[in-house]
């Protein structure tokens, strides 16, 4: 029996005499990234290799998108008769890295079939028997043994050593070194001989140790939207794979799977013959869609923009291919929302997959399939997928399918197997393909189906949200990312209300605004997780988008109050509201500020009055003491807030001096951006403030301004308060030119809590603060939207903010993380100026009673000023108080208005809605606006309806 190191050698020897008719050939050159060559072709069985090139590239064949030329595609049969081949050239590599091109050099083969299969089925069994052990150890080397017997080495030549070596990633480079040049003789036996002999073998040993259980097997090509390269090099990584899986679809009979319209969006534009073929997979059930414009963080975005991504995404499904995605594919998002179950099963989706819960760095996730259910109690269907080597980018050799297969929980459902080289990799290739063929014939591994995705049963269940016990750093890398999303969040729904009511709505242009939006919520890009030159592109866009929503704002709005000069201030929120807005000009009654004249005024929901000056109680300060008729701040010299003390509630909000800016090394490895080690606190700095002054004496705000430098950042911040408001904010700008280190504001609050409350997209969740747990532990960072809350019975502390995402919530202490300066991938994160606001909320109550949902909110959509003739008016009145008025738009059929709302609590109820008009009907529909039921009220111009636990409501008016 040959040792193993004989039999790879021989089974190398047998790729390479694959091989024969071996020509070299000279690109003709275009220009500077495109070359052709041009050749006539009468043999069926000649291929194209391309060798010693730099870069990727989309391979044409007769004008035609036809291959990917890639880090793992180089290879391509050609068919009959005259061809003219281009490729395409792009100056990157699978991963980004930037070459210079070089289109290498074209060979021309023909390839013995009965070798390559040979090959490719003595290979596999080689896998198996090296990761085997005992008799079936044995017998696999034996029946190795014997078939290469039937085929016996006569010669190899050196071309077709090095075509070899190109070809087969694992071909033992040692064997180029034989310099002894042998004359190339023509095999004459007979390869099907020895194949015939092996798949003979393995039918016997298949009776002996049976066959164990089944794997699904789904192509996949899991594509970056942007990451370590752009948005542009994406696009023609999308042309590329999905070139290069339908040239495979000709062939070979596999199922492959696809997210992200926004790819489909790009081909259907750039090539149309191929989105035709593509519609042709679908139709015939082996393409199959994944839900969402892109692969979007889940923890991040808002509801509604959620929303949105699934409904245009399946929107697009269903006018180009006839047919919606039933699954939503999120393989390498960053955790997952606890409303998501119930924004899918609203979107219509029967189906979660995602391999990232594998990734967790303390709790191994315990199931494979399982039911998934939401804070509402929606439920739906999950598989979790890829658990061992390759992931979800598979590459179907037998230690992978081994380990998978070992963890996989459900050993009565098939396995979900995905294959594929990832990103810039082109998806699946012929030889994984024929590779799962043969596992299938092998003993003792699973049967392998190429059917797509299974219908799995779920006997196990998962309540809440699904967080990943890494890259707990995206919450916060990027600020500006996540500032300018928040933004353009706010400026869209504002923009779609108002020109809603003001009958203005351009359903075009706002679909291109979200799909902007959507684009950059992409799970690298929102994240702060990817290059500079992606941030480059997306900041403009996201400005933009911010600018032009808040043109159709203001446009609706003047139109809605017509022309003249009073000053008018509109409200979007969805109740009467008494709060600060900023003029440009004086008038008496208001404080004059860095920001413009500040004055208080009372606003009805949804809607506008003339600015009206509401008379307050004067804030006051006295040195470093700030004080209104709610709260005494009392402030040290270093920005430290010493006290808050609640004067309505005679009780003192801290235990501790608070707002202690903390910078921590943090130096994660190569997950820079994405990751807070759970070890940071061990280096660490804490700063004070060099200087100070009292910036606004009132009598409407306060403001003191605390100035800090650490190193080369520099850290500037207004600690101020407002008369008659219960919140202190804390307006921040930070510039860190420091690499490495995460910066924090540590509250310590006086309160008796072992839970927190965190908004999430449309709802909310509590967490435990306590560390009892491994899984308690994992959690030292974790993300909110808005607001969270700690609260006893009756009384409480929130935290909101305009566009922070992460913090760490010890007991009843909470630190809001603030900036985080990785090197890699982006070296400049944070160098620029940002400013936000995070501010400190203390209640009477807790936070359902003290409504800091609503206050929140009121710091984020600040009231708007146009003007206009004058007058009052409320266009929307919602009741009760626990449901928030999210969107209004224009019905996707264009027959009539959508209002989506959410309930933020957990209760059921009766609610109303009373509009500025008197609609004709009403009805309950879903994301999709699919009527769900027609039990909604009608009286007037007020519509009444039953709402459940956390439910997101859509209501379609005409």
């Amino acid at each position: 029996m040959r040792k193993e190191s004989e039999i790879l050698t021989r089974i190398s020897y047998i790729l390479a005499n694959s091989f024969y008719d071996i020509n070299y050939a000279q690109w003709n050159i275009i220009d500077h990234s495109t070359y052709s060559l041009e050749l006539e072709n009468k043999y069926e069985d000649r291929y194209l290799m391309v060798i010693d090139y730099q870069g990727s590239a989309l391979v044409k064949l007769n004008s035609e998108p036809y291959y990917a030329l890639d880090d793992y595609h180089n290879t391509f049969p050609l068919p009959l008769g005259k061809l003219r081949i281009e490729v395409h050239f792009s100056p990157f590599k699978a991963f980004g890295e930037r070459v210079e091109i070089n289109p290498g050099t074209p060979v021309t083969f023909r390839r013995n079939k009965s070798a390559y299969e040979f090959w490719i089925y003595a290979n596999t069994i080689f896998q198996l028997a090296k990761l085997s052990q005992g008799y079936l150890r044995e017998k696999l080397l034996q029946i190795l043994t014997d078939a290469l017997s039937l085929a016996p080495f006569v010669s190899v030549s050196r071309q077709q050593l090095v075509l070899a070596s190109r070809y087969w990633r694992d071909f033992p480079k040692h064997l180029l070194d034989f310099t002894q040049e042998m004359k190339y003789q023509e095999y004459t036996g007979n390869y099907d001989d020895a194949l015939k002999f092996l798949r003979d073998k393995m039918s016997e040993l298949r009776k002996y140790f049976g066959k164990t259980g089944t794997i699904s097997s789904i192509a996949h090509a899991h594509i970056d939207t942007a990451w370590l390269w752009n948005f542009d090099e994406t696009r023609r990584k999308v042309a590329r794979t999905f070139s290069t899986v339908l040239s495979l679809m000709e062939k070979y009979d596999f199922s492959f799977i696809q997210s992200m319209a926004l790819y489909y969006e790009w081909i259907k534009e750039d090539y149309p013959s191929l989105f035709d073929k593509i519609k042709e997979k679908v139709k015939e059930g082996k393409w199959i869609l994944g839900a969402g414009w892109v692969e979007f963080d889940a923890n991040l975005p808002s509801g509604e923009s959620i929303a949105r991504q699934l409904l245009y995404s399946q929107q697009f499904y269903i006018e180009n291919f006839g047919r919606k995605a039933d699954v939503l594919w999120l393989p390498d998002t960053f955790g997952f929302s606890a409303q998501l179950p119930q924004l899918m099963r609203l979107a219509k989706i029967k189906l979660f997959a995602t391999h990232k819960v594998f990734w967790n760095d303390t709790n191994k996730f315990p199931y494979s399939v399982f039911k998934w259910i939401g804070i509402d109690g929606s439920e739906i269907t999950a598989v979790a997928f890829g658990n061992g080597k390759g992931g979800y980018n598979s590459d179907f050799t037998v230690e992978s399918v081994l380990e998978q297969w070992n963890n996989w929980k459900d050993k009565e459902q098939p396995l979900l197997y995905a294959y594929g080289y990832g990103d810039g990799g082109g998806g699946p290739t012929e030889d994984m393909i024929n590779y799962g063929k043969v596992i299938n014939e092998l003993p003792s591994l699973p049967n392998v189906e190429f059917k797509g995705l299974p219908n799995y049963e779920a006997k196990e269940s998962w309540n809440g949200e699904l967080y990943v016990e890494t890259h707990r750093g995206v919450y916060t890398s990027h600020s500006r990312m996540k500032y300018l999303h928040r933004k353009a969040e706010v400026a869209l729904r504002e923009a779609e209300i108002w020109s809603s009511i003001a009958e203005n709505y351009d359903e075009k242009k706002f679909k291109a605004l979200w799909k902007i939006l959507f684009k950059n919520e992409f799970h690298d890009v929102l994240p702060g997780s990817a290059i500079k030159d992606v941030y480059e592109t997306v900041y403009p866009e996201l400005e933009e988008v911010i600018r032009e929503a808040e043109e159709i704002s203001f446009s609706s709005m003047k139109r809605l109050v017509g022309e003249g000069d009073k000053l008018i201030v509109f409200n979007s929120l969805s109740w009467d509201r008494e709060d600060y807005v900023f003029l440009n000009t004086y008038i008496e009654g208001s404080q004059k500020t860095e920001d413009g004249y500040l004055v208080r005024v009372k606003v009805p929901s949804v809607g506008y009055s003339e600015v009206k000056i509401v008379n307050v109680n004067p804030v006051k300060v006295d040195g470093l003491t700030m004080e209104n008729e709610y709260l005494r701040v009392v402030l040290d010299e270093k920005g430290k807030v010493i006290s808050i003390y609640d004067k309505e509630n005679q009780r003192e909000v801290l235990k501790a001096p608070s707002n202690r800016l903390v910078i921590y090394e943090n130096i994660p490895g190569w997950a820079d951006a994405w990751d807070i080690e759970p070890s940071y606190k061990d280096t660490q700095f804490e700063i004070n403030a060099e200087k100070y002054e009292v910036r606004e004496k009132g009598p409407l705000r306060a403001c003191i301004r605390f100035n800090y430098t650490f190193r080369n950042s520099r850290i500037t911040q207004d600690i101020c308060l407002y008369a008659k408001s219960r919140r202190v904010d804390f307006k921040t700008t930070v510039q860190m030119f420091d690499r490495e280190l995460l910066l924090k504001s540590w509250f310590f609050f006086d309160l008796n809590v072992t839970e927190a409350t965190f908004e999430i997209p449309y709802g909310v969740i509590k967490r435990p603060t306590t560390k009892n747990t491994s899984w308690e532990k994992a959690k030292f960072e974790v993300p909110f939207i808005k607001w969270l809350d700690l609260s006893e019975d009756d009384y409480g502390v929130a935290i909101l903010n305009d566009g922070k995402y992460g913090a760490a919530v010890e007991g009843s202490n909470v630190g809001i993380s603030l900036a985080k300066t990785p090197i890699y991938p982006d070296y400049t994160t944070d160098i620029e100026t940002n400013t936000f606001i995070y501010s400190i909320y203390p209640h009477k109550g807790d936070w359902k009673e003290a409504k800091v949902y609503q206050r929140a909110y009121e710091l984020n959509y600040p009231l708007r000023i146009v003007k206009g003739k004058g007058g009052e008016k409320s266009f929307i009145k919602v009741s009760p108080d626990n449901l928030i008025l999210e969107a209004i738009k224009k019905s996707e059929d264009g027959k009539g208005l959508v209002l989506r709302l959410y309930n933020i609590l957990n209760k059921r109820g009766k609610g109303e809605a009373e509009l500025w008009f008197k609609p004709r009907e009403a009805e309950l529909v879903n994301i999709l606006e699919n009527t769900i039921s027609k039990d909604i009220r009608v009286e007037g111009e007020k519509l009444e309806f039953d709402y459940r636990n956390y439910q997101i409501i859509s209501i379609k008016v005409t």
